[in-house]
């Protein structure tokens, strides 16, 4: 196994640890925290409410850490899947090409990370990204095209398998 391979190998391992560990305790809590409430009503009821509130939002904010290491869709269902994702979060509309082999995970943890930074940086302005993803010679291609892709709406990423 290549280091690269090891190294998103043991990103993949941390975002799980956060996942079964401690985002599913405070769901756990929340839960728990909401059949307190009904036992105790009254005077409980708005602190409580207010446990279960700030629960939510500390396991919002821990998801978003997990997957700022590997998004588990990536690895579940490939990259396509994980971009379409990625721009909707952002509000970009992509059209993504991708074949539906799945490649090697670093290179789809790689690539996943290059299209991350490069819808991050686009202009304001852009609506419309098309990505597209090929299987090139000992690797991937990815194309990514549109208004605000750079100088002349195109840049390419050559990303090495294995």
């Amino acid at each position: 196994m290549s280091a690269r391979t090891e190294h998103w190998n043991r990103r993949r391992a941390l975002e799980r640890q956060l996942h079964d560990g401690p985002a599913l305790r405070i769901a756990a809590l929340t839960l728990r925290l909401g059949l307190l409430a009904e036992k105790a009503g009254g005077d409980l009821q708005p602190d409580i409410e207010d446990l279960q509130t700030q629960l939510h939002l500390a396991l919002g904010e821990l998801r978003a850490i997990a997957e700022q290491i590997y998004p588990p869709l990536l690895h579940t269902a490939g990259l396509g899947p994980a971009v379409v994702e990625l721009a909707g979060q952002l509000r970009i509309s992509v059209r993504v090409d991708a074949p539906p082999a799945r490649f090697d995970p670093a290179a789809e943890g790689v690539a996943y990370y290059a299209v991350r930074e490069v819808l991050e940086r686009l202009p304001p302005t852009t609506r419309t990204v098309d990505i597209t993803v090929r299987r090139a010679a000992g690797g991937l291609t990815l194309d990514v095209t549109g208004p605000g892709a750079g100088d002349e709406g195109a840049i390419r990423v050559r990303i090495p398998c294995g």
